[in-house]
């Protein structure tokens, strides 16, 4: 059955044009991604089909067929006095519940997981595919994404396209798609080389008609001409018939946008002058526990240890500290080695307005270690290259978010502490700042709940557990004492076999292979 039905809806805002949705539907426990940029229209498709109220500056046109029950959870939520995971968590459950005994019911979720540690994304992940209800979700979680849904409605050039499949299909698809739209493009280029080179030959030929040959007076070499008036016509029609047809091509010819990457390099004085020697730590952390708000959030029980360039993930549930051990890294008041030549930059969630009349580009590019065109690629993969010239105080919410994340990553510092810094940027954003960790040349640490993000990434990994800070060289430790204990018992028991006539060839060869394995 369907649920929604939009045969044409066209939303402006301000007087420009923002999206269109042309034939698109909802069924009966249907689970769609909606996916584009940020900016891009999504939450404001979401409020319409929410039956939300708009401001004067926004004007719709066609409409929306309803035949659902739905509950709405905006991204935003009212804090209270509870954390966001725990605030999300709740007004999922109400949602759910709400729809659970209504008939034709539509779950509509706006960035469902942005403040969901990964084990509270596991419940969501469960209770969605366990549950009957068709559902509509904005988010730029990829790894949820692809476990929830089997359609993805997604946002190009101001209009609403459907694709059905999961995610993972959807972005191969938009992967052959990128590569043939760039063969296509090399084609053109080829055919249009071969345009001009043929209209450089018509030319040159059309002008040999109108030159004087050697030895010829101007009436001599016109009446040995007149048969070849004719032709020369003909080469010079061809000749601007090529001309124009060139310049039609040229025109329709767009170059598919490419995304390249970042290329940081080490004899920039900027990247110079903060490089550690690589035989020197960032930073050493002695074993202590991590106190705050009066309490004890975790304890740090073997020295750990941060080499100069090192990428970390820090993971854990919501409330176990991950936050609080950033800040007391950036403040320095954990015991330990800090490096005199250490320079810390620190991004969180927190938005502090500037009243600064600098433009966005005046303020990154004095602070910027990278050259221009690596921090302008930054600043094109945070969405807010357009806006270079606006003054910092006249940024929205969600840009001055960005302009906060590129400040810092693009800053005179040489160990970057980045909490939860995909929240508020969509699935392009993301990429491209995980392309920027692998190649940043300082250490950096990094608190994400985002799986695919993650696994991008492929660094370190610590995580904040049933109390205690575990390293990897911790857990190496812990899995080192772990095959200890067995091997040992694994010596025992083949010492009981090999006393044990009874005992079979077999099994004592199975024990002998384990210990083999384990020294």
């Amino acid at each position: 059955m369907e649920l929604i039905k939009i045969d044409y809806l066209q939303v402006d805002v301000a007087a420009s044009k923002l999206l269109t949705v042309s034939n698109l539907s909802i069924n009966s426990r249907q689970k769609i991604g909606l996916i584009g940029n940020n900016g891009a229209g999504k939450t404001t498709l979401m409020k319409i089909l929410a039956q939300e109220k708009f401001t004067d500056l926004f004007t719709i046109e066609g409409a929306v067929i309803n035949n659902c029950n739905f509950a709405y959870v905006p991204q935003l939520l009212d804090a209270g006095d509870k954390s966001g995971g725990q605030r999300e968590k709740l007004a999922l459950s109400r949602a759910i519940a709400k729809l659970k005994n209504m008939p034709n019911g539509l779950l509509l979720l706006d960035e469902p997981t942005s403040n969901l540690d990964i084990t509270q994304q596991q419940w969501l992940i469960k209770l969605i595919n366990k549950s009957k209800i068709a559902c509509l979700i904005v988010s730029h979680d990829q790894n949820f994404l692809d476990s929830v849904c089997s359609s993805i409605w997604y946002i190009q050039d101001q209009e609403v396209h459907n694709f059905s499949g999961t995610y993972e299909e959807f972005r191969s698809f938009r992967q052959d798609e990128q590569k043939r739209a760039e063969t296509i493009y090399e084609q053109k280029e080829k055919h249009l080389e071969q345009l001009k080179r043929s209209y450089n030959q018509h030319f040159n030929k059309a002008r040999t008609f109108s030159r004087n040959k050697k030895g010829l007076s101007s009436s001599d070499w016109r009446s040995k001409s007149l048969g070849k008036q004719k032709t020369a016509n003909n080469v010079i029609r061809a000749s601007k018939s090529l001309a124009n047809r060139i310049k039609k091509e040229k025109g329709e010819l767009k170059k598919p946008p490419v995304h390249h990457a970042i290329t940081l390099k080490n004899g920039n004085n900027g990247i110079t002058d903060l490089s550690i020697s690589s035989k020197s730590k960032a930073l050493r952390l002695e074993k202590q526990p991590l106190n705050a708000y009066g309490q004890k959030l975790f304890n740090i029980t073997q020295e750990v240890n941060l080499a100069y360039g090192s990428k970390i993930v820090l993971t854990g549930q919501n409330g176990v500290g991950k936050t609080v051990f950033l800040e007391q890294v950036k403040d320095r008041k954990l015991h330990g080695f800090y490096n005199p030549q250490l320079k810390i930059g620190y991004f969180n969630q927190n938005i502090v307005t500037s009243q600064t009349d600098k433009t966005l580009f005046d303020s990154l590019f004095a602070t910027s270690i990278f050259d221009d065109s690596s921090t302008m690629q930054v600043l094109g993969d945070l969405h807010l290259r357009q806006y270079g010239d606006h003054k910092i105080s006249d940024l929205s919410g969600g840009q001055l978010v960005c302009f906060n994340l590129a400040k810092i990553i693009t800053g005179q510092y040489n160990l970057l502490l980045l909490d939860e810094p995909t929240n508020f940027l969509d699935i392009a954003s993301i990429n491209a700042l995980a392309e920027f960790v692998r190649v940043y040349p300082f250490a950096m640490i990094l608190v994400s709940h985002d799986q695919a993000f993650i696994k991008q990434l492929k660094v370190e990994r610590w995580q904040i557990k049933n109390s205690l800070l575990l390293t990897s060289q911790a857990q190496k430790v812990k899995q080192q004492k772990r095959n200890n204990n067995e091997l040992e018992l694994l010596k025992f028991k083949l010492d009981q076999l090999m006393l044990d006539s009874k005992a079979s060839i077999s099994e004592i060869k199975q024990v002998k292979a384990k210990i083999q394995e384990l020294q």
